[in-house]
């Protein structure tokens, strides 16, 4: 866990700041949080972080063009030492994937106290904030965690009567909330920037599920455009159901990346073992997300990175890594073979 010294810890410092850059992941965990905090404290810029190579690069530049006073990462797995050396204030890194040690932060991981604690990003900074619950439930549904408030939520009905994490993501009214958070990060930084900038001043969540307000309106259009895309690439993955106990699919690159949000929903709707979902992009890199039903696939994915020209992480079960496009062939055949060697124990 995350103590309360820990927890106050976080408040005195954005307390003190007068010019916090926020660094979060670009999932609705990542996004929950940078929201809490920014709602909460009224300052700040937050800047999604993609998966991307040369990442301490993108973070350097970023934190020269801002000269922040406080720089806060938010659920990123990984944080190079080289950007923390290039820090020229304090930094705080709130996280729950696998721990990690590096110099020159305050680093904040329920992982760390206590083995197995990875309860999401968005659950720990809604502790530091005590403020839209709405909020920290669509992070921590989104990262597929039930938290222990989830009762206090004062629109039980959104949930549909469903109660485990896939139920809600994929069939309830509160699960399109969550998609909602996901694709308005999709399009260009200046779209994203004025969806999440949108998305800031929202107070109820019945204004976007129910076009409430003209902002409420604004953000609902953006994700039914997103969501045609989608659907669509869904579709095509569900047409392409082949035997066997893992399911790959890839698809070429595009306006926008749904590896992470296609993989869940096909671990939610397909009986598979493993899923492994990639995306080729202008990089020639194949941008990978891995799900396990029935197994872990952090560990396979670990021992398949030590003869692959690529790099990942993540949690145990939902995992991603971004591969070299003519090394992918290979990454398959290797995942295949260490899922095979599970298969016989």
């Amino acid at each position: 866990m995350v103590t309360d010294e820990q927890l106050q810890e976080i408040r005195d410092h954005l307390e003190k700041s007068l010019n916090p850059l926020f660094f979060y992941d670009d999932d609705q965990d990542g996004l929950s949080a940078f929201l809490l905090l920014k709602r909460k404290y009224q300052k700040g810029r937050g800047i999604p972080a993609k998966p991307r190579s040369g990442d301490h690069e993108f973070y350097l530049r970023k934190i020269r063009e801002i000269d922040p006073d406080l720089i806060v990462f938010l659920d990123r797995p990984d944080v190079a030492q080289e950007v923390l050396d290039g820090a020229k204030c304090p930094v705080l890194w709130i996280d729950h994937h696998k721990p990690v040690k590096r110099l020159g932060v305050k680093y904040y991981n329920p992982m760390v106290n206590t083995p197995g604690d990875n309860r999401s990003t968005s659950f720990w900074v809604y502790q530091v904030v005590q403020q839209d619950l709405w909020i920290a439930l669509v992070g921590c549904i989104g990262d597929w965690q039930i938290p222990d408030f989830l009762d206090k939520f004062e629109h039980q009905e959104l949930f549909n009567k469903k109660k485990t994490p896939p139920e809600i993501l994929f069939d309830s009214e509160f699960g399109k909330l969550i998609k909602v958070f996901n694709f308005i990060l999709k399009g260009s930084s200046s779209e994203s920037r004025k969806n999440v900038s949108v998305l800031e001043k929202i107070q109820s969540p019945l204004e976007i599920l129910r076009q409430e307000s003209s902002k409420g309106k604004f953000l609902w259009k953006k994700f039914e455009q997103i969501n045609k895309e989608y659907e669509a690439l869904l579709k095509n993955a569900l047409d392409h159901v082949e035997e066997g106990r893992m399911f790959i699919f890839t698809y070429p690159t595009g306006k926008n990346s749904f590896s992470s949000g296609l993989s869940n929903e096909l671990l939610h709707r397909l009986n598979k073992d493993v899923f492994i979902i990639a995306r080729e992009n202008e990089h020639d890199e194949m941008v990978t997300s891995i799900r396990g039903k029935t197994v872990d696939v952090l560990p396979m994915l670990e021992k398949v990175l030590k003869t692959i020209n690529g790099h990942g992480g993540g949690h145990v079960r939902a995992c991603g890594a971004v591969i070299a496009k003519e090394e992918f062939p290979k990454f398959v055949v290797e995942m295949q073979k260490e899922f095979a060697k599970l298969k016989l124990n």
